[in-house]
């Protein structure tokens, strides 16, 4: 059953779910202007990236490159994936009153989902790397929720609202569940196609998401200072922890 792992893991990923609902009641109160979004999507992406860079990438490198290259493969085409359908349930007009925030919310739903196996692979493989890569991930969620909650209706009610981020944290902890209880006990070629695909997820969401995102607004030596900060905070955390 992997007990002591799924209990490490589930009490680590309830900073990303905290994360996620504080996201979600900070954009109730106060709607960033496109700077400040802009800001906080490049310091999410220099985080996101360093926790790559630092933990993941460095526990695949010793594997088969077969492994590596298959799981990098499905991630990238499951990112592919997730984005034709978010774009399909866009252009069809699903959603009703929700708008671009239904097809929103599906991808950031499956994102999380997976975000949450890789956080319980990344715990059974090495728990350092599950820490670091948790924390990474609670930024990113605290974003992630506060940008849909933004997207929603204003008339909506603060309970419907919070739905949102309670929904992404509750998808955090399936993922962190089931990945732990699938991959508990194997090693090798599994665990190494688990972690590229989740290196590949991850690198998607910065290089073709946060950072495409930000671009909309002119590039500042804020913004990329903040990139840089982000990098460096998770780099020098994982050096010292």
């Amino acid at each position: 059953m992997n007990s002591p792992q799924l209990v490490q893991s589930l009490t680590y990923t309830m900073l990303a779910v905290v994360a996620s609902l504080v996201g979600g009641v900070v954009a109730i109160y106060y709607r960033p202007g496109p700077v400040t979004e802009s800001n906080l999507q490049h310091l999410s992406a220099g985080i996101i990236f360093a926790a790559v860079a630092a933990k993941l990438l460095p526990d695949v490198h010793a594997q088969a490159p077969a492994f590596v290259i298959v799981g990098f493969g499905l991630g990238v085409a499951t990112m592919l994936a997730v984005y034709q359908i978010s774009r399909r349930i866009e252009n069809a007009g699903l959603g009703g009153g929700f708008g671009g925030a239904t097809s929103f919310i599906i991808a950031v739903s499956l994102n999380t989902l997976i975000d949450g196996v890789l956080i319980g692979v990344a715990f059974l493989n090495a728990p350092k790397t599950g820490v670091i890569i948790t924390l990474a991930l609670a930024f990113e969620t605290l974003f992630i929720a506060a940008t849909a909650v933004t997207m929603l209706p204003q008339s909506l009610s603060t309970i419907r609202k919070l739905s949102v981020p309670l929904l992404f944290g509750g998808l955090m902890i399936l993922g962190v569940t089931v990945g732990t209880l699938v991959f508990g006990g194997l090693s090798g070629a599994p665990i190494a196609i688990v972690i590229a695909f989740g290196a590949a997820n991850l690198i998607y969401l910065v290089t073709e998401e946060l950072l495409v995102k930000a671009a909309k607004v002119p590039e500042t030596p804020v913004s990329t200072t903040l990139f840089f900060t982000g990098f460096l905070l998770i780099f020098v955390f994982d050096m010292v922890y």
